[in-house]
C-alpha cells in the first residue's frame, strides 16, 4: 500500500466533506448501538472544542471506537482515529478515508507518516484518537497492560493537550469471544468520561527524550486506569499508584 492511496487531507473543504460522512455514519452507529446500550457521557467539558486535543482513549473491546467516537461526536467534534492501515481497503476504506481517519502503516518505511498526518490534524485544530496500548488490553481485571510512546511523542512535538478517556459497560454487551452483541434496549448504560488534560509542563526542558517520554506515558496509563478504577467501583492494582519511573 503506497502513501499515495491512503494520504488524508484536513484542509476546511477535506473537513467538511469528512463531516457530511460522519453524520451519515454516526446517525447509523448510534441507532445500531442503541440496540445494545444506551450512552452516558461524563464531563465532556474537557473536551476542547475549538483547538486541537489527542484523544487518549482506554481500549478493552472491540466495541469501544464506535462508543469513543460517538462521544466525541456528540459533543460538536469530529474524531480522527489512528487505525491500522490493513483497515483501508474495500467498503470500509472507503467510509474510513471519507471519516478523515489516519492510517498507521507499521513495519514500512514510511511508519513515520501516520504521525505526519496527526500533527497536521492537530495544526488544523482537530482532534486525534489514539490508543495508546495500540490493541485490545488482555488482562484478566480489564486493566490497561503497556502503553507504547507514541501518544508522548505526539503530545511532546505538538504541545497539543492529552485528554484521557475511559468507559466501562461494553463488557456486559459484548463479552470476550462472543462474535454478536446482546440486544439490552433500554436496560443497559454504557460510560465514556473524558478526564481532565494531563500535565506535562514540567516535562519541557527535560534533556532525556526517551525518559521524558517514558514519564508522559506513565501518566498517561496511571491516569486512565484511575478512571477506570473509577467508573468499574474497583480499586486500583499498585503498578498504577507509582507516580514516575524510577521511584
Amino acid at each position: 500500500m503506497s502513501a499515495d492511496e491512503v494520504l488524508v487531507s484536513f484542509d476546511p473543504a477535506s473537513v467538511r466533506s469528512q463531516r457530511r460522512v460522519a453524520f451519515a455514519v454516526a446517525t447509523t452507529a448510534y441507532g445500531l448501538f442503541r440496540l445494545a446500550s444506551k450512552i452516558r457521557v461524563e464531563t465532556p467539558e474537557n473536551l476542547p472544542q475549538k483547538t486541537g486535543a489527542i484523544v487518549a482513549a482506554y481500549h478493552a473491546n472491540h466495541l469501544d471506537p464506535i462508543l469513543v467516537g460517538l462521544a466525541v461526536w456528540r459533543n460538536g467534534r469530529l474524531p480522527h482515529f489512528l487505525a491500522k492501515s490493513s483497515l483501508f481497503t474495500g467498503t470500509l476504506g472507503v467510509i474510513l478515508k471519507g471519516l478523515g481517519q489516519i492510517p498507521v502503516l507499521r513495519a514500512s518505511a514510511q511508519a513515520g507518516d501516520s504521525l505526519e498526518y496527526a500533527k497536521e490534524a492537530l495544526r488544523r485544530g482537530e482532534v486525534v484518537v489514539i490508543y495508546p496500548e495500540g490493541t485490545l488490553t488482555k488482562d484478566e481485571g480489564f486493566w490497561p497492560q503497556h502503553f507504547k510512546t507514541g501518544t508522548a511523542r505526539l503530545a511532546l512535538e505538538t504541545a497539543a493537550p492529552i485528554i484521557p478517556v475511559a468507559h466501562w459497560g461494553l463488557e456486559d454487551v459484548k463479552p470476550r469471544g462472543r462474535t454478536i452483541p446482546r440486544l439490552r434496549p433500554l436496560r443497559h448504560t454504557s460510560v465514556v468520561r473524558f478526564g481532565e488534560p494531563i500535565e506535562y509542563h514540567d516535562l519541557w526542558q527535560a534533556r532525556e527524550e526517551s525518559r521524558t517520554k517514558t514519564i508522559l506515558t506513565r501518566r498517561l496509563a496511571n491516569t486512565i486506569a484511575t478512571m477506570v478504577g473509577d467508573l468499574s467501583g474497583r480499586d486500583v492494582p499498585h503498578r498504577f499508584t507509582i507516580e514516575e519511573v524510577g521511584e
